[in-house]
């Protein structure tokens, strides 16, 4: 079976009469079921002017599941596919080096001038690494080539340093003793991996070598003193033995003395012993003085006091936070500025370059601070060590003064007793006094070349042991984030597309069903039939076809009952527009009709769009078009079918006059004809919109009833048509939905299995 262009269903069989028992020969597209609407209470939807709700979205996809489907996956590959490629790979280069966290000691941890604290180290640390000192002297290695890298395309080169601290990530990973130096974006690994080994490189020379060498420092000094106290000890001995060799009392002293020279003695050697450990104490004290101006008067050193020192100065901090804020300010005013600079751009600049010289001004008073180069506010840290040694000092030299009074007070007691050897003992006691010194002096050295033979506190991961950590690179590490953001750009892309589709399909407001007629616009819905396809329609054993019989039965049914209240003899089948499935409504209903003993008979009333004569393969001529222009008689122009009780007047060929005579009182004798000769009379017309056929038929007739088809009708013009009979005066029965899915009732199809054919036009027979 197929239809013809008003949706119908036409027979390709010559001969395939429409019968009672087998409505496949007229079935087209339908709905489901039966039943009678109500009209709209006051809370019914509103269907014309009502926005999307997640039912008529949900309506308006499942009509164009295929384009949004389709659609929607092709512009989410190229959404994907696009945003994948969007954001480029990032490759990576990451340095280690393993910090300890106890620091090895020059000195006694007692003595210690500065704080040992870890955090306070780790940030001093990370702030060499990117100071400008360091950060310079990368871009600078070899020959400048790092400078040269693409990624430095575009960057001033008073910004470089700035840029390049900005994107190096230095941090101290789960807050252990692991120190990584991290770049990344979207540039060669091989680039990444050599600005990283650059700045590696140049903070092991200026800050982790300086650190080294520092060390060595104290080592170098212990090392004249002990030369200068060999020299000491070598020449006192000379005088010693000079001595002795004159007086000849060398053997004198062997044990020949008295016990009270040998008591002075005796003193004479504590207080030896004694200004010799208050002179060592005096050459440590002065040693340590020594280092620690050494380092106050390193620029290294005062460099990296004054970076510490800014790190933790809030003003600074407050003064850098408003530069950042100019440069983003700026960077903003940029991106809307299609050409050249605008006054509020220059106005910043000028207040960012008032604000660096604030920053430098700063800077400049901390290094001459700590450098004690002002006079008015000296450097704290240094105005206390040499308060603290100058005090010391003065204590040891009262203390030496003391000894030296007591040694001339015995040297003049053993004059008195033995000028010659007095002068010897003295001699020998102050050899034995610096030999003291001596050992202690050398002891300490060694010590020091122990403690300068172990490894620094820094030590690189994955390089050498004295040099800049070696990098290891990584590819493509934002995979994981490039396939997140472009499965979700998809996704959104993917459901943005269906609710588009789905909204411009929505504002076709087609039909969804028969409650947007009964509780939307207050239309009686008789009777739903259900979809019938051309092969489901040649087979008469489907259980679709059996229920198609029972919907259109019991629209039959509210049709008769309809007539038995109220006169209902001639009933116009009408549709909003074409292709809504009247001709299938009118023809079922009149082979209802038939089965149930009435007379019945079907005219084609669609006079511009005839489509029953090939439905029963009868000729077109001699129809209502011939009756109208008085051409042929009423009872000339009507053929009985194969159906039993069911007569057919089809359109015939129509002209002007035709349709001139269907608007004139001739029509209406007609009419009054056929509703004496027959019980019903089912007109099919033409459509309500767009022609005025189906308002001259409703003058004629007792009823309308108006055919649609779900998902194909408007709602809107369905309100229009209904609006339109009503306002000609032409009373709706109700409505019939086609096309509706439903799933046939086992009862039915049972019954249509088991009822005997010579039995079928008894059961089908409704009593009066």
């Amino acid at each position: 079976m197929s239809q013809n262009e008003n949706g119908n269903v036409v027979s390709p069989d010559n001969g395939a009469a429409l019968v009672a028992t087998s409505p496949a020969a007229l079935a087209s597209t339908g709905l489901h079921g039966s039943g009678v609407g109500l009209p709209a209470g006051p809370g019914g939807q509103d269907v014309l002017k009502g926005g999307m709700d997640r039912s008529g979205l949900f309506h308006s996809l499942r009509r164009r599941w295929l384009l949004a489907s389709s659609m929607g996956l092709l512009l989410a590959s190229l959404v994907s596919v696009g945003l994948y490629y969007l954001f480029p790979e990032t490759n990576s280069a990451t340095a280690q080096y393993e910090v300890s966290s106890s620091p090895l000691t020059l000195i006694d941890k007692g003595s210690a001038t500065q704080t040992e604290d870890f955090d306070v180290y780790k940030s001093t640390q990370i702030a060499y690494l990117k100071s400008p000192f360091v950060l310079l002297d990368a871009l600078g290695a070899k020959g400048g080539e790092i400078s040269r890298f693409k990624m430095f395309d575009g960057i001033p080169d008073a910004e470089r340093v700035e840029w390049l601290s900005e994107q190096l990530q230095v941090s101290f990973p789960s807050r252990g003793e692991l120190l990584e130096i991290t770049m990344a974006g979207p540039y060669p690994k091989q680039d990444l991996k050599a600005v990283v080994e650059a700045v590696c490189q140049s903070y092991f020379e200026l800050v982790i070598f300086e650190e080294d060498r520092s060390r060595a420092a104290p080592l170098q000094i212990l090392q004249k003193s002990l030369t200068a106290m060999a020299s000491q000890v070598e020449e006192k001995m000379q005088t010693y033995q000079s001595l002795a060799k004159d007086s000849g009392a060398s053997v004198a002293y062997a044990g020949s003395l008295d016990p009270e020279t040998k008591m002075m003695l005796s003193e004479v050697q504590n207080l030896q012993r004694r200004k010799g450990v208050v002179q060592s104490q005096l050459t440590d004290a002065s040693m340590q003085f020594k280092v620690f101006e050494t380092q106050m008067n390193d620029p290294v050193f005062i460099e990296q006091q004054a970076e510490q020192a800014l790190q933790g100065d809030p003003n600074l901090g407050a003064m850098q936070q408003e530069m950042l804020m100019y440069q983003m300010q700026i960077r903003n005013l940029q991106s809307t500025v299609k050409r050249g600079t605008s006054p509020q751009i220059r106005s910043i600049q000028r207040q960012m370059a008032q604000l660096s010289q604030e920053i430098a001004q700063v800077k400049e008073q901390m290094r001459a601070q700590i450098a004690g180069e002002s006079s008015n506010d000296p450097n704290p840290a240094l105005k206390m060590q040499t308060t603290s040694y100058q005090i010391m000092r003065q204590s040891m030299q009262a203390e030496l003064a003391q000894i030296e009074k007591g040694l001339e007070e015995l040297k003049q007691a053993l004059l008195l007793k033995a000028e010659n050897n007095t002068d010897l003992m003295l001699k020998l006691a102050e050899i034995e006094q610096l030999r003291n010194v001596q050992q202690s002096i050398a002891i300490k050295i060694q010590n020091l070349r122990v403690e300068n033979q172990a490894p620094n506190r820094v030590r690189p991961i994955g390089g050498k042991s004295k040099g800049g950590a070696q990098a290891e690179t990584f590819e493509n590490r934002n995979r994981v984030t490039r396939l997140a953001i472009s499965g979700l750009g998809g996704l959104a892309t993917l459901g943005l597309t269906c609710l588009g589709i789905g909204f411009m399909e929505f504002s076709g407001r087609r039909l969804n069903g028969p409650d947007q007629l009964d509780e939307g616009l207050g239309i009686r819905v008789i009777g739903t039939l259900p979809s019938l396809s051309g092969k489901k329609a040649l087979n008469p054993k489907h259980p679709v076809v059996a229920q198609l019989t029972e919907s259109i039965d019991s629209v039959r049914t509210a049709l008769m009952h309809e007539s038995t209240n109220k006169k209902r003899e001639v009933v116009l089948v009408t549709s909003p527009e074409t292709k809504e499935g009247r001709t299938t409504v009118a023809s079922q209903l009149a082979a209802s009709l038939a089965k149930a003993g009435r007379r019945t008979l079907l005219v084609d009333g669609d006079l511009r769009g005839p489509a029953l004569h090939t439905l029963f393969n009868s000729p077109l001529e001699d129809g209502l078009s011939e009756v109208l222009r008085a051409e042929a008689e009423v009872t000339d122009v009507i053929r009985p079918t194969q159906a039993e009780g069911l007569w057919l007047m089809t359109a015939g060929y129509c002209d002007g006059d035709a349709v001139k005579a269907l608007a004139t009182d001739q029509a209406q004798p007609i009419f009054d004809k056929l509703r004496a000769d027959y019980d019903f009379v089912i007109i099919d017309g033409p459509p309500v919109l767009g022609l005025s056929d189906s308002l001259l038929f409703g003058q004629h007739c007792d009823g309308a009833i108006l055919s649609v088809l779900r998902d194909r009708s408007g709602v809107p013009k369905i309100h229009q048509s209904v609006e339109l009979l009503r306002s000609v005066g032409v009373r709706l029965i109700g409505s019939v939905v086609n096309g509706v899915a439903t799933k046939a009732d086992r009862r039915v199809t049972h019954l249509q299995q088991i009822v005997p054919k010579n039995k079928q036009k008894q059961l089908e027979t409704v009593e009066d």
